[in-house]
């Protein structure tokens, strides 16, 4: 009994006997719940990227300016009998100024000059132009300058119809203007009776379809060989010391044209130069 009163005495029920562990599991449940929880739960997502807006373009380079044919005119002492129409002229201020100089050298009688902007070939038959008097006589004798160029894509050509001791002749050459606007004139040949085939606006383009016409009716000839007679330079009429092209048919080889008198004169009125007395020769 007494073992058992004992025992009984001391015995509390399971919810006094333990209330210490009891709690303290429970609070260790909890704080693993917490904790377990806690880990479980997703991070906040990061804010989203700042984007930018990209930087606008930088502008366009300005357009390149193109100086007029009057300007240049003025600003090259240009002879005033070198007349080159705005609407004729070339796009760019260096070929501009490569075309102006470049007839500027056959009013004023330049050889010189004109020997530097010539090719090879063109170069050897002014030489002997100038040899020969030939040169200094026909330039003398020019009264006017009528010029107008055509693009070419890689280059440009230019015709000028030389008014000389009351006849007219047509002079064509292709340019070329280097980076470092060193320009480069080549003759384009044409026969005595070029001015017969040379119609509408554009004189170049007609001078050249005509020319190239001819080459090819002659290159296709079967069994014979077709030289084509070729005059180098004829400036002014027929002056003795000039070379005479042959009667049925010449060409202007060396100085872009036939010597045959013009009747027709390019379209457009022409830019010329600041009034005032024409510089010397």
């Amino acid at each position: 009994m007494t073992n058992l009163t004992n025992l009984t005495s001391h015995h509390h029920p399971p919810e006094r006997a333990f209330p210490r562990a009891g709690l303290n599991w429970l609070a260790a449940i909890a704080a693993t719940t917490v904790l377990v929880g806690g880990c479980g739960e997703d991070d906040a997502p990061p804010p989203p990227p700042v984007v930018r807006a990209p930087e606008p373009p930088p502008p366009p380079p300005p357009e390149p300016t193109v100086k007029s044919i009057a300007e240049l005119m003025k600003e090259l002492n240009i002879d005033p009998r070198v007349e080159l129409p705005e609407e004729r002229a070339p796009d760019t201020t260096e070929e501009r100024v490569a075309v102006l100089l470049f007839w500027n050298a056959f009013a004023k009688g330049d050889s010189q000059y004109a020997l530097t902007q010539m090719s090879s070939e063109d170069k050897r038959v002014l030489t002997g132009l100038k040899s020969t008097g030939s040169w200094d006589a026909a330039t003398a004798k020019i009264e006017k300058i009528e010029v107008q160029c055509s693009d070419e894509g890689d280059g440009f050509a230019t015709l000028g119809v030389i008014t000389a001791g009351g006849s007219e002749q047509p002079l064509l050459w292709d340019a070329t203007v280097s980076e470092a606007d060193a320009a480069t004139f080549t003759a384009f040949p044409g026969p005595s009776d070029i001015l017969d085939h040379l119609s509408g606006e554009d004189w170049i383009e007609a001078w050249k379809k005509y020319v190239n016409g001819l080459f090819e009716k002659y290159a296709n000839l079967p069994d014979e060989e077709i030289e084509i007679p070729q005059q180098d330079v004829q400036l002014a009429e027929n002056d003795s010391a000039a070379p005479t092209p042959p009667a049925d048919e010449g060409g202007g080889g060396g100085a872009g044209g036939g010597g045959a008198p013009m009747r027709k004169h390019p379209t457009g009125p022409p830019v010329r130069g600041p009034e005032g007395p024409s510089p010397g020769r």
